[in-house]
């Protein structure tokens, strides 16, 4: 067995869904969105040779968990804790440490960097009109955290399937688009749109769920748990129909329920 191959092996034995070898020159060379404070991966870690991609399968809506902190006078930066998140970089890091550890392969986990993009790059799947990363295997029912190594690895071969095509129900109604409350996002393919450019950020209720003050149109479609907490709205992943494996089979399975039961 081959290195990239042991990597990808034990990346699903700490609890990632999906691993690929993503092409870490493009991602650098890539535009980055603006307004989103995304990093270029050699600005996270110089010596870095390799970008690993690694996809983490949201089969309940407590993964979404978000808590925010109000800013004050004295910090007007903003205290972000994402459950899904956590859960990613902590399994994430037991990979680094085991590439360390039993391969003297120094690595760094990261969020920081055009997770999508590098995702398709890997082969995993593809980018669909919701911007979402839509896996032929789980639909866009996937987190994404990146792991750049010291090591050269070689990329997986791209995604090159258009699955928005391929499927009815995107190709001709686009539920994703039409399941936005505020119709953020721009109706047609994400491919050859400026990044930043296919969501209208401000008429998105994710960029709102921060807002100290809250206008009513944005709080019916906030889902609280506590006055800080709340699960994002993930309306435009949910109707994907490419993510119906994780309801059919995942979740029940997960949750130990049959598929009788749960109907």
């Amino acid at each position: 067995m081959g290195l990239k191959e042991e990597i990808k092996e034990k990346a699903k034995a700490f609890g990632f869904d999906l691993c690929g070898v993503s092409d870490l020159l493009e991602i650098q060379k890539a535009e980055n969105p603006p307004h989103r404070g995304l990093r270029k991966p050699l600005e996270v870690m110089p010596e870095a040779k390799s970008l690993i991609i690694l996809g983490f399968v949201v089969w309940d809506e407590s993964f979404n968990l978000v808590i925010l902190s109000v800013p004050t006078s004295e910090k007007k930066q903003i205290d972000i804790y994402g459950f899904y998140n956590d859960i990613m970089e902590t399994r994430a890091w037991r990979l680094s440490n085991w590439l360390q550890k039993e391969k003297g392969i120094n690595s760094i986990p990261t969020l920081e960097i055009q997770l999508k993009p590098a995702a398709m790059l890997a082969g995993l799947g593809f980018i669909g009109h919701n911007t979402l990363l839509i896996t032929p295997e789980y639909g866009p029912r996937v987190r994404w955290i990146a792991l750049l190594v010291d090591t050269e690895l070689d990329p997986d071969e791209p995604f090159e399937r258009d699955l928005c095509a391929e499927q009815p129900l995107c190709r001709n109604k686009e539920l994703c688009v039409k399941a936005c409350p505020f119709q953020a996002i721009i109706p047609g393919p994400s491919q050859g749109v400026p990044p930043g450019e296919k969501v209208k950020v401000f008429d998105c209720v994710i960029l709102h769920q921060a807002d100290k003050e809250l206008e009513e149109k944005w709080e019916k479609y906030i889902r609280r748990t506590t006055e800080r907490g709340f699960m994002e709205c993930t309306r435009c992943n949910v109707v994907c129909p490419y993510g119906k494996p994780v309801d059919d089979k995942i979740i029940p399975e997960k949750r130990g329920v049959s598929n009788h039961v749960q109907s």
